[in-house]
């Protein structure tokens, strides 16, 4: 029964109760025939069938009311969806477009439109029967295609549901559309964009599918809140349910701080937000009693008939693109080959420690490691025995920690160990050497004749920092001030600071300089014991700094190495030192062998030996004119890599030296191992040769068993008579040092050579 049916009846109901009461009493009465009772009597039921008529038209006016609200909020709700949406009814004789479907169709709501009209533009006819309203809705999905004023064609996909029944018996239908025309076109462009892990929050409305969507509408003021039965299915919350603090007892608990946020926005600043589109995530328990992430994308506006702020939007379930976050997060702050936290995550959690420094008061040790020489793990054992040293260093580094501690891969064999300060300034040193041990046991396997260890730099934080990123870069300066030690361990102090910033000022000259060609090359003589003959020559590196200073390789070869420098520099001394070697040849100069340095960095390059070749070619210089000075511990520091290399050289004529023999590690037996030509005696056993006996017998045991082997031996730093008389008689070959003359220029060493061949004419043999 219709409502207005139902009040009219019950209206008649009660002017009948009051009529009828009024017949008995004036029935009782008439009999007195008392006209004055009579008349009270009559007046007090006209009085009720007035009552009954007026109750009538309250009733009447509260329920239009209401209807008018539900119309309006209804509308409302329809023109905040930010997809295409219509409000229309099944007599065709009205329609209400939003915004997104009027710019999409540009059909604009003029004085003239027609409701008819714009249904057959999306449904394809205007005169749709009850039946095929009935098929729309129970369709859900049906695409029309539907062509806009610009004669673009647009495949719209609607979702159509009845919303209400009037007493009239109009049924108000609420269609949604979807243009698969677009998203069918950015299908691809999307998953590749999924693919580069940079999908954005919003771009799930494309993915998802309609009938995933829900719809709320929010009043302001309102505690009760409006939404579509899809959400209210999706929640398993009836809309008699849904109010503000109904659904907060539904939100995840760790979410109510960002929920009770937005709800204190509704209530008192809404308008803030008035026209703009916002979005929240929040996670709330579903229809099947788990907890589901959920975006509500609204738009805030003004309602045109009540002139309050409504919001009103989409619900969607993220919970899947949630879990695609979460993977992304993995990858992004999860290193592959460890498994442990990589840089970016250090980063992002040092940040929140160096606050909590401030908030707490609580202090932390940032200590930076990194393993020696591991570069040549993987060029001699491969990079997968590299990548199993590097997990089992990641764990030995993961069990340093203690409460409030993090640990990291921060790139390649570089490790990061945060640890709380419990006061014991002794902790990140203690912490290391256990490391350190532990490393030392990791050498099995394919790595059983390498020598493991590792280096550490430390700083405290806050002290030693303004922020997380500059106790990071303090504590790489305390492991890069002992870098060529290995298993130091450096804690930073602002001493150390300021020698690495000039270092680093220094780099940056040196740079210039090598551009500037500021590099030239001094040459030191290299004489026959026997004779006095200029048997060789070394070439030594210089800076003519603009200051008009002469720099020395010590003062600037240490940052070379430390940079791509060393290799431009070590390339400038191999071409020029062969360029004025084969210049002096064509100007009729004695041959003599030129000499030059190798630092580790360049002798462990994969294409050094073709370097080496190649310039001797440029030149057109004769292999056997070049030696290659390599120190002690460099030739010892990879055996078979440097054996390879070594014996390559060899066989295409190029001579070579162990430099500074005797101050490493070695012993005499890798003579025997290493293809050497000539060994050179450090300038310590020179220095002590006058009163120890015991390095004299060291000497003469040496240039023996070099003899032996057919290598010849050449003492450093030699600087009296008597020291080169010395060394001739325990049998050395050639020596150098000042006695003989210190560097000269190029000019100076072929004038000192042309001298040298006028006071031994005879010309006696070079080591070749």
């Amino acid at each position: 029964m219709k409502l207005q049916k139902k009040q009219l009846i019950y209206s008649v109901v009660v002017a009948f109760a009051f009529f009828t009461v009024y017949l008995i009493i004036y029935a009782f009465h008439h009999r007195d025939k008392n006209e004055l009772v009579y008349l009270i009597f009559n007046t007090y039921a006209l009085i009720a069938v007035l009552l009954s008529f007026l109750i009538v038209l309250y009733r009447e006016r509260k329920a239009k009311r209401k209807k008018e609200a539900d119309r309006r909020r209804l509308t409302d709700m329809v023109r905040n969806l930010t997809a295409p949406a219509m409000l229309w009814n099944n007599t065709f004789t009205e329609a209400v477009l939003n915004d997104a479907l009027t710019a999409l169709s540009g059909i604009t709501l003029r004085d003239d439109f027609q409701p008819n009209y714009v249904i057959a533009q999306f449904f394809g006819r205007k005169d749709l029967t009850a039946a095929e309203i009935d098929g729309l809705i129970a369709a859900k999905h049906k695409e029309y295609p539907f062509t806009d004023a610009a004669g673009k064609t647009h495949d719209l996909v609607w979702n159509t549901c009845a919303v209400e029944t009037d007493e009239n018996g109009v049924t108000w239908l609420l269609s949604i559309g979807m243009d698969f025309t677009d998203i069918r076109t950015m299908q691809s462009e999307i998953e590749a964009y999924s693919k580069a892990l940079s999908v954005s929050r919003g771009q799930h409305n494309l993915t998802m599918e309609l009938m995933d969507v829900g719809i709320l509408l929010i009043e302001q003021g309102n505690p009760r809140m409006f939404p579509s039965e899809k959400l209210q299915s999706m929640l398993g919350m009836p809309a008699a349910e849904f109010t503000v603090q109904a659904l907060r007892g539904r939100i995840y608990p760790l979410d109510t701080v960002t929920y009770d946020q937005y709800v204190e926005i509704m209530r008192n600043h809404m308008r803030n937000f008035l026209h703009k589109t916002e979005s929240i995530e929040l996670r709330i328990c579903a229809a099947d009693g788990q907890y589901r992430w959920y975006s509500y994308r609204f738009k805030v506006t003004e309602s045109n008939e009540s002139g309050r702020l409504v919001a009103g939007g989409s619900v969607i379930d993220i919970t899947q693109e949630k879990a695609k976050d979460a993977k992304i997060e993995q990858i992004a702050y999860e290193d592959a080959v460890t498994g442990i936290p990589n840089r970016n995550k250090l980063m992002r959690m040092g940040k929140e420690l160096y606050q909590a420094t401030g908030d707490l008061g609580t202090k932390y040790w940032v200590i930076v490691m990194d393993i020696d020489r591991f570069h040549l793990i993987n060029d001699t054992c491969g990079y997968s025995a590299g990548n199993e040293l590097l997990k089992s260093f990641a764990g030995a580094v993961v069990k340093q920690l203690s409460f409030g501690g993090f640990a990291a891969r921060i790139s390649g064999d570089n490790f990061a160990l945060i640890l709380r300060d419990t006061g014991d300034d002794t902790l990140p040193e203690k912490a290391v050497k256990r490391v350190q041990r532990a490393l030392a046991k990791m050498a099995t396997g394919t790595l059983a004749s390498r020598s493991l260890t590792c280096s550490a730099g430390y700083a405290r934080m806050p002290s030693d920092g303004e922020s997380f990123e500059n106790v990071m870069e303090h504590a790489e300066f305390a492991l890069s001030s002992a870098s060529d030690i290995h298993g130091s361990i450096r804690r930073y102090t602002s001493e150390m600071h300021d020698s690495i910033i000039q270092e680093s000022n220094l780099e940056a000259e040196l740079t210039d300089a090598v551009m500037r060609n500021e590099l030239t090359l001094y040459y030191q003589p290299k004489v026959s014991l026997e004779t006095g003959e200029v048997m060789g020559l070394e070439a030594l590196i210089r800076w003519k700094h603009p200051s008009g200073r002469l720099l020395s390789p010590g003062s600037f070869i240490p940052i070379a190495e430390k940079s791509q420098l060393i290799t431009h520099i070590t390339r400038f001394v191999l071409n020029e030192a062969c360029r004025q070697a084969k210049l002096w040849q064509t100007q009729g100069v004695k041959p003599v062998v030129m000499s030059i340095n190798f630092t580790s960095t360049d002798f462990y390059l994969d294409n050094i030996c073709d370097l080496i070749l190649a310039a001797l070619q440029r030149n057109q210089l004769d292999p056997r004119w070049l030696e290659i000075e390599l120190t002690e511990s460099l030739a010892l520091k990879d055996i078979d890599i440097t054996i390879a290399r070594m014996q390559e050289l060899r066989q295409a004529g190029v001579q070579l030296a162990m430099d500074d023999f005797g101050t490493g590690y070695s012993s005499l037996s890798y003579i025997q191992r290493l293809p050497f030509t000539m060994l050179k005696l450090d300038r310590a056993f020179v220095i002590h040769m006058d009163e120890d006996p015991v390095v004299q017998e060291i000497v003469r045991s040496v240039a023996r068993i070099a003899a032996a082997k057919q290598i010849k031996t050449i003492a450093e730093g030699v600087e009296t008579p008597a020291q080169a008389e010395q060394l001739r008689a325990a049998g050395c070959t050639y020596a150098q040092g000042f006695l003989y003359g210190q560097p000269m220029t190029a000019k100076e060493t072929e004038a000192y050579i042309r001298k040298n061949m006028a006071e031994h004419p005879a010309g006696g043999t070079t080591h070749t």
